[in-house]
């Protein structure tokens, strides 16, 4: 039998395992592209973590089953395992009837109401922060994304405004937070998260530095001078359990305050830095994109009844999450035993599946390297994806993708309307998968005003 041979009923093993190490090294210098490969191998491969046998599914109907029919025969996994030790039990990492009950709680946050109230101070905020850009000089992108995204994030949760001093914190420790807790996922044994070492030190004080910013915004907006009534915070505060009538303890107000600030920051942040990036690079479609923001909102200040208007925009987003899909892994745990194929898993078994590899893969897009918002048109010829997860899917698909989606295009509406992007040189766009999202790296943009 081959080295990769399985017996029947089990997956294969993805070559390139090595002693002890089983296929570490590949995850983490070439995520990605290894990621991708295993599809060569067949729809549910082995690979292993150290001695932890992961399966990964490569096959996108395998995946929507996963997420959709077998959500409730399924758990987050040992990635999320890790996290919830450090970051607390929010939506982005609690589990099963809680984890219900919790959605059920913050989801009337991201109705239609709240939403136009999130997009109108989107739009401000965004308008604030263009206009301050230094133009004619070259300049990261990806710091100004996350930075704003912060702050849209925060005026919304919190209804305040971050000091210096807290921006400062939060952007120290979120970079250090979404490195590291998936590299101490990955550690052999958890006694190596104990060792004095300068890495686990800056992870702790990242930690510590992200709740007590946290705990220090949720106590100024829960005083009763602040009045937070409209705010993704106000809800949490005043929700009541359907079933008890019991109000959220403060642990866990704090613990969904933390898993919203990270999510709704990184993800639309990484997002947004990407499609600069793209359209820096493509001058044609992004002067087609300013022409339609300016005919709908000329100073590009996008009221909420004009984000249907911006149909190429969306495109451009659309494709920007399909080709650089932020979340490059993602984790469940068998519960109930799962048969994928030929291959049965036992409960206990870890699942991994990355939606940035299925969003390259040529069995759904043709071309897939290639950067095209057309295929997302809906007329002859165009079809939608038959699978496009960047929120996820099924009852763990993210609660905040409508903020997120809003966020998004009036961000990007205030920037093209104003501005013309161009990479300051040639170097190459790459990317860098060290973190829990797939972030850019590019040559500087220089901004030049329209």
């Amino acid at each position: 039998m081959r080295e990769d041979a399985a017996p029947p009923g089990s997956a294969p093993r993805a070559p390139g395992h090595l002693p002890l190490l089983g296929h570490l090294l590949p995850l983490l210098t070439r995520p990605v592209p290894f990621l991708q490969s295993l599809a060569d191998h067949g729809p549910v491969v082995r690979i292993h973590l150290w001695r932890r046998p992961v399966h990964v599914l490569t096959d996108p109907g395998l995946v929507h089953r996963l997420l959709v029919q077998d959500a409730a025969r399924t758990e987050k996994g040992f990635v999320f395992d890790q996290a919830r030790g450090l970051l607390g039990n929010g939506l982005f990492i609690s589990e099963g009837a809680f984890h219900l009950r919790q959605r059920r709680l913050v989801q009337p946050a991201f109705h239609r109401d709240g939403i136009r109230r999130y997009a109108a101070l989107a739009a401000r905020l965004a308008a604030a922060a263009v206009s301050r850009w230094e133009t004619g000089r070259p300049a990261p992108i990806e710091p100004r994304m996350h930075g704003l995204a912060r702050d849209i994030v925060v005026e919304a949760l919190f209804a305040t405004r971050l000091t210096p001093a807290q921006k400062a914190r939060i952007d120290r420790a979120v970079p250090v937070v979404l490195t590291g807790f998936v590299q101490r996922a990955l550690y052999p044994s958890p006694l190596l998260e104990k060792l004095p070492v300068p890495a686990n030190r800056r992870f702790d004080a990242a930690v510590r530095d992200l709740r007590t910013t946290v705990d220090e915004l949720v106590d100024q907006a829960a005083a009763p001078q602040q009045g937070p009534d409209g705010t993704l915070l106000s809800l949490l505060l005043t929700a009541r359990d359907e079933e008890t009538g019991l109000a959220m303890p403060p642990a866990q107000v704090r613990d969904e305050a933390v898993s919203l600030l990270l999510a709704g920051t990184e993800t639309t942040a990484t997002t947004l830095a990407w499609l600069f990036h793209e359209l820096a690079r493509h001058q044609d479609l992004q002067d087609g994109l300013s022409e339609e923001v300016r005919a709908v909102a000329p100073d590009g200040s996008v009221s909420p009844d004009d984000l249907p208007l911006l149909e190429r925009t969306g495109h451009a987003i659309s494709e920007t999450l399909r080709l650089h899909t932020p979340n490059w892994i993602l984790m469940r745990r068998a519960t109930e035993p799962l048969r994928y194929g030929n291959v049965v898993l036992p409960p206990g078994a870890e699942i991994l599946f990355s939606p940035t590899a299925l969003h390259r893969s040529p069995r759904l897009h043709p071309d897939p390297s290639r950067f095209d918002p057309d295929r997302w048109r809906q007329s002859a010829g165009h079809a939608p994806p038959r699978l496009f997860v960047p929120f996820g899917a099924g009852r763990h698909k993210c609660v905040g993708e409508s903020f997120a989606w809003t966020e998004m295009l009036v961000v990007t509406a205030a920037v093209l309307a104003r501005l013309r992007l161009s990479p300051a040189t040639a170097t190459p766009l790459r990317e860098s998968a060290t973190a829990a999202t797939v972030r850019p790296r590019g040559p500087l943009l220089v901004a030049e005003p329209r």
